[in-house]
């Protein structure tokens, strides 16, 4: 099943689509204030309905139901608009053009391509990699180690390990 549906799928509670997507704060937020609202207001319907005034429990549902939609449009706005599948074909194109900026030896234009892709797709292992290769280039040693580890942390970017580790070795050697 592709990333993307199982984000639609999560979005069904509030927070869990964003803690998957790696905006854990947001996610948590959500998930918290849903998750005390629809508590409160169980509690103040049915469990203990004297410690609350009358209208608490409805406020508190209706508190509960616009949290949910909040997150649920939300997530729902995202997967449409901003996921990285959507932007895959654009991301294609710059990794290309920033492949031929690189072999002429134009390795700012290079950097500033691959800095795109990782805008729309920080996750993107390919563009670490290139860009820790471009930032060793350049002679900016600790943030290509910083490009390198990011890499390793992706999911595709298992198969980046051996290169990845024999640069971090060239780059820790004195």
């Amino acid at each position: 099943m592709p990333r993307r549906s199982w984000i639609g799928i999560l979005c069904f509670w509030p927070g869990l689509a964003q803690i998957w997507t790696g905006q854990e704060v947001l996610g948590l937020l959500l998930a918290s204030l849903f998750g005390v609202t629809l508590n409160m207001a169980i509690v103040a319907r049915w469990v203990w309905t004297e410690a609350f005034g009358v209208g608490w429990a409805d406020f508190l549902f209706a508190f509960a139901a616009l949290t949910w939609s909040a997150s649920f449009a939300y997530t729902v706005w995202w997967v449409w608009l901003c996921h990285p599948d959507r932007h895959r074909r654009e991301i294609d194109r710059l990794f290309h053009e920033a492949m031929e900026e690189y072999l002429q030896g134009r390795w700012n234009e290079s950097r500033k391509r691959i800095e795109r892709i990782l805008a729309m797709d920080d996750s993107d292992a390919d563009a670490l990699m290139q860009l820790g290769t471009i930032l060793v280039r350049t002679q900016q040693f600790g943030p290509a180690r910083r490009a390198f580890r990011q890499c390793l942390e992706q999911d595709g970017g298992s198969k980046w390990r051996w290169e990845v580790e024999t640069a971090l070795a060239r780059l820790d050697r004195p």
